[in-house]
């Protein structure tokens, strides 16, 4: 297994103001200062070109893989050739996701076929899948939870069969809405496909009632993908029951030992553990809790995760690898 992280959440991190001029921190709508206590330097991120800023960055900060966003690049093929040189002279692999609402679907299957062949020849071997709006969930009523699952297996088969086509695999991700067992038991073994599998979020878990050791064990031998995170659960406090995000390692998800159990499955050599920080309580530092949870991967994950060197391949330069000016 290799150890990526969730770019855009990164991106989001790093373009959110911590101060107003005055000099004092910033506060949400309830009046609470967002970032007060901060420790790590807010980076400047490129953000008219992500994957070319964070690629070359990326092994020094103790990752071999990333979970980034193919929009801006899917319509020029230099662009694509590109980002695969880089991906090449860094070795770092890339993992992207895909998704459409099922409920109320406006995509052509065959767009994700052109985003599948695209992400492919960038090396690409999982996509990731979401496909339900957030009111939509197990815990509501209308519509009901088996035609939730119903809309979910038709918006997806023409998807696994173009993914079964281009040779990859699907990943469809515990969106804090559904179970893994539900989808395991309602969505991917209906199906029945190779290509079809599950994007484990181990933080999302908790939030449906499901332990990710559970989960881990329910879909090992089809988990493709993963937003690796932790939570710290509260089962009583002043105001009710809590969840928050924790650094890894911190929190209730027993990653260890979900880390483990997918260690064993026939995919492992091919699966990114995608590192998500969860919901980060106030006067929190993101750029903290990452190199932490990085720290925590590299040291008590070790015997799971691939050999890793800092300084990746050394290739020759080849071909020109800074964007053009467009």
């Amino acid at each position: 297994m290799k150890l990526g992280f969730a770019a855009f959440e990164f991106i989001n991190h790093a373009s959110r103001s911590r101060y107003y001029s005055s000099g004092r921190p910033t506060v949400s709508t309830a009046g609470r200062p967002i970032q007060f206590y901060t420790h790590r330097e807010q980076p400047v991120v490129d953000t008219d070109d992500p994957l070319g800023w964070f690629i070359p960055r990326c092994r020094e900060m103790g990752f071999d893989a990333i979970e980034g966003n193919l929009t801006s690049y899917m319509d020029d093929p230099s662009e694509l050739d590109r980002i695969g040189n880089l991906l090449a002279q860094h070795g770092v692999t890339l993992s992207t996701d895909y998704g459409d609402d099922f409920s109320n679907p406006t995509k052509d299957p065959e767009e994700f076929r052109t985003f599948a062949r695209k992400a492919k020849q960038l090396g690409v071997t999982a996509i990731g899948v979401g496909g339900m709006p957030f009111s939509i969930n197990r815990f509501v009523d209308d519509p009901s939870f088996e035609r939730q699952m119903e809309m979910i297996r038709t918006g997806i088969a023409p998807m696994v069969e173009i993914a079964e086509e281009e040779a990859l695999k699907l990943g469809y991700e515990n969106h804090a809405d559904y179970r893994v067992t539900d989808l395991m038991e309602h969505v991917v073994k209906p199906i029945g496909s190779s290509a079809l599998g599950i994007k484990l979020d181990t933080g999302n878990c908790p939030l449906v009632i499901e332990d990710p050791v559970d989960a881990a064990h329910a879909c090992a031998h089809v988990c493709y993908a993963t937003h690796f995170k932790d939570m710290f659960i509260s089962p009583v406090t002043p105001d009710g029951g809590k969840i928050v995000g924790a650094p890894l390692g911190r929190g209730h998800c027993r990653l260890d030992e979900v880390a483990r159990i997918l260690s064993g499955s026939s995919y492992a050599d091919d699966l990114i553990l995608s590192i998500e920080i969860g919901w980060m309580p106030p006067n929190e530092d993101y750029f903290e809790w990452l190199e932490e949870s990085v720290t925590w991967c590299r040291t008590q994950l070790a015997g799971y995760l691939a050999p890793f060197d800092q300084v990746g391949v050394d290739a020759t330069a080849g071909p020109d690898t800074a964007r053009t000016a467009r």
